[in-house]
């Protein structure tokens, strides 16, 4: 459930449903939505990842970084908003491992975030591009990756300043953050004044941008106590409003449900001195008509952070393209932020309207927005048909910002069930085609099959109408093809409305060069689907485009075209390589701490006879704890070679642990574009773990200094017998922290178990409050293999009063 605390407001998901697969799983699939001939089943395509910070205004530059899994050097970046310009600034880096602390016990055993490689870019936004999300995706030789998500916003921007200790002064509002929990149990905090007394409302979009994160927002008063919180427990994002005092100073705060952190967990917190609006009445609006709406919302009639309702009337703009309208609700307590009402051609009424009518008759075309009260079983709505007629039936509550999760379900004269419908496709609402098998009297029941978030009415748009013969067409978001394959398969649907049932003439625009199409691009009549033939020449690039269809059909006199796309189209070139461990998915005792040099084979493949990669996949089959390993060259030739996996000293002896490796190929395509081609490890090293070689410790005692100071870090080193060598001990910082301190490592001898680090700060203002400092101790085990202990030293940096 959806707590709510005070008088915070509340959005979740409806209850019942189970939440999808956390999406950076996903997002390292290993497939292919669509393969259109048999490459290697483990060649990997690259996955999309995360942008950070993930939003912007119309008419801005913003510098962020993409991230993303398995991608290459030869990566091809795709905005699918001709309009947005997006410019990479530099290289793939290298792969991250998620850094400490880390889970241990049952959520250890979960799936491991994947990895990402992160690119600098700059995204340029025109000011004539609406707000709302904006898609790219990315392509190489062994494919294309999913959609990732960038969001343009309408008000004051903000990124999350890292490395602080007090919460994050926002200036002004209303404002978005931008903002990332990067580590495990943290938790983002951000202070504002509130000018003037009123709601004032937050929203956090995480979900919104494929992000899993189960966002618990809490606002405090300056004297810290809380006064709202609410918890996103069915991962669709959630919000909150409260009453605020002028003058007042207040604290909001982001963390994830269980605590969760990774460099993808990105979000964005909009903060609103306003009311929120949650619904409206009607939920859609007649083009060029002038209607009175009932807003359901906090704050929009008394100010007061409960749920109440004010009238407005509204006018409709005439667009016939426009799919909605985003209305700022203004009230004497603030703006809201804007709330979309979808654009109709249709009578739009609601259910109040009817109740004269105790049956409830509706005539199409019309759409009714209701109400479903609590312990009523449905609403019911009468429609009077005939023989043959057909109705086009849409029940609609997350395309009105509800959350309940709505059924359709129709009834015949003689009052027995003839339709329903859950989901419609790619959504919770519902709809349906009926045609209507006898005249007579037809009930349409509306009921829930979960309730919305708690305090929040269930309210849905019940339309109704006698479609006129249409049709639409849809495909893949991605496909890919086998350079030199002579028979390939492109699907495209057709949605066929109304009863049309005539021809439908397609058109593809944009494949890659060398790439063609061939045959008659017809769908037939009574047809809903075609396999678009494919034919890649053997002298094609691989190169990726972006895809257009076009779909064209006579409707009695009137000739209608309708388009479908972009879609990401690869064409992609067979991995010359293949990894596999000597022992395959066996086990080799490890100590902790070590490093583990495993034995794999490589086989070179299709005449390929030129170096070989070995790296670290993005995606690995166990929780990694920070295993890792570098990237290694095989030259040409030599076909056995050992990988080493470091095993930091932190991994439990009660399990094992595994590594994937891919294996990369450098190849030139067949007009000379050199090309990375990525194939995954047939099998897993595997490992199971032993007491650790080496052990660095923290003689704790308070550090408290001033910027500019030198301070000195008292240590132990424990070492087996194993080790007796020198010991090398360094302090290691973060990119916030490099030029503001400094320290000379270390060599300890083998005969000494002490040492003391000494540590030199600058007179800088970064350096305030507690700041933990990890200082790590290196030996060599048998001359070349790196054991590594660390530890943290937690200093207090205090200035001057």
């Amino acid at each position: 459930m959806t707590r709510r605390r005070g008088d915070a407001g509340t959005r979740g998901k409806a209850a019942g449903k189970s939440p999808r697969l956390a999406q950076l799983v996903a997002l390292a699939s290993l497939a292919l939505i669509f393969v259109t001939t048999a490459t290697a089943s483990a060649q990997l395509a690259p996955g999309i990842g995360y942008v950070h910070p993930a939003g912007g205004q119309a008419g801005a530059s913003v510098d962020v970084v993409l991230g993303g899994y398995d991608w290459t050097p030869d990566l091809q970046f795709f905005v699918l908003d001709p309009r947005v310009k997006l410019e990479i600034l530099g290289p793939p880096g290298e792969v991250i491992v998620p850094p400490p602390p880390y889970w241990f016990g049952p959520k250890g055993r979960g799936a491991a975030a994947p990895m990402p490689r992160e690119v600098p870019a700059r995204i340029t936004i025109p000011t004539d591009v609406p707000p709302g999300p904006i898609s790219w995706q990315v392509a190489n030789a062994n494919g294309a990756s999913a959609r990732g998500t960038f969001i343009v916003g309408t008000q004051n921007e903000a990124v999350e300043q890292r490395r602080r200790n007090q919460p994050q002064r926002i200036s002004h509002l209303p404002a978005t953050i931008s903002g990332r929990l990067e580590k495990i149990e943290e938790v983002d905090r951000y202070e504002f004044l509130a000018e003037h007394s009123g709601p004032i409302s937050c929203q956090v979009v995480a979900r919104g941008l494929g992000t899993p994160i189960n966002a618990i927002l809490q606002v405090r008063d300056a004297g810290g106590r809380l006064i709202a919180d609410v918890a996103d427990t069915e991962g669709v994002d959630t919000a909150l409003t409260f009453a605020a005092q002028a003058g007042g100073v207040y604290t909001v705060s982001v963390h994830d449900l269980d605590f969760r952190g990774d460099r993808a967990y990105v979000y964005r917190l909009e903060i609103n001195p306003g009311p929120r609006v949650i619904a409206a009445l009607p939920a859609a609006g007649r083009r060029a008509q002038t209607q009175r709406v009932k807003f359901v919302g906090y704050g929009v009639a008394t100010g007061a952070a409960i749920l109440e309702s004010v009238s407005r009337d509204v006018a409709f703009p005439e667009q016939p393209n426009a799919p909605s309208l985003e209305y700022r609700l203004e009230t004497p307590f603030g703006i809201a932020a804007p709330f979309k009402l979808p654009l109709s051609d249709i009578e739009e009424i609601v259910e109040l309207t009817l109740r004269n009518d105790p049956a409830k008759h509706l005539s199409a075309p019309a759409a009714v927005t209701g109400t479903l009260e609590p312990g009523v079983e449905d609403d019911r709505y009468h429609l009077d048909g005939r023989k043959d007629d057909l109705w086009l039936l849409s029940l609609g509550s997350c395309a009105i910002g509800n959350t309940f999760d709505p059924l359709l379900v129709i009834y015949g004269p003689d009052g027995k069930e003839v339709a329903r419908n859950d989901d419609a496709a790619s959504t919770r609402d519902s709809g349906l085609s009926f045609k209507v098998p006898a005249d007579g009297a037809y009930q349409v029941a509306v009921s829930a099959l979960s309730g919305g978030a708690r305090g929040v009415p269930c309210i849905y748009r019940l339309a109704v109408a006698k479609p006129r013969p249409d049709f639409s067409i849809s495909c893949p978001d991605r496909t890919s093809l086998l350079v030199g394959t002579k028979v390939g398969e492109l699907p495209v649907t057709a949605t066929r409305i109304g009863g049309f049932d005539g021809p439908i003439a397609l058109a593809v625009s944009g494949l890659p060069d060398g790439v063609t199409t061939s045959g008659e691009l017809l769908i037939p009549p009574d047809k809903t689907e075609l396999k678009i033939p494919l034919t890649s020449a053997a002298d094609a690039p691989a190169v990726a485009a972006l895809v257009k269809i076009v779909a064209k059909a006579k409707v009695g006199d009137v000739e209608l075209t309708r388009e479908a796309g972009p879609l990401l189209f690869a064409s992609t070139m067979k991995p010359r390589a293949k990894v596999t461990p000597v022992d395959k998915d066996g086990g080799r005792t490890v100590h902790r701490g070590t490093t583990f040099p495993a034995p794999v084979i490589v086989e070179r493949l299709e005449g390929f006879d030129g170096d070989v990669v070995l790296e670290m996949t993005s995606q690995q089959s166990r929780h990694r704890q920070g295993i890792r390993g570098p990237e290694i060259t095989m030259p040409p030739g030599v076909t056995r070679a050992e990988y080493p996996c470091f095993m930091p000293e932190w991994l439990e002896t009660s399990r094992t642990s595994r590594m994937i490796l891919n294996a990369v190929t450098k190849v030139p395509d067949a007009r000379g574009n050199m090309r990375y081609l990525v194939n995954l490890m047939d099998g897993r090293i595997t490992m199971s773990m032993e007491g650790a070689l080496l052990k660095l410790s923290y003689n704790a005692t308070e550090l408290r200094v001033r910027p500019g100071e030198a301070f000195e870090i008292p240590l132990t080193i424990s070492r087996s017998a194993k080790l007796p060598d020198l010991v090398r001990v360094e302090l290691r910082l973060d990119a916030e922290l490099e030029g503001i301190l400094h320290a000379e490592p270390l060599v300890v001898p083998a005969a000494s178990d002490q040492a003391i680090l000494r540590v030199q700060s600058a007179d800088d203002q970064r350096l305030a409050g507690e700041i933990e400092l990890t200082i790590r101790a290196t030996a060599m085990e048998r001359g070349n293999l790196p054991v590594i202990s660390e530890t943290a030293a937690t200093v207090e940096f205090v200035t001057a009063k």
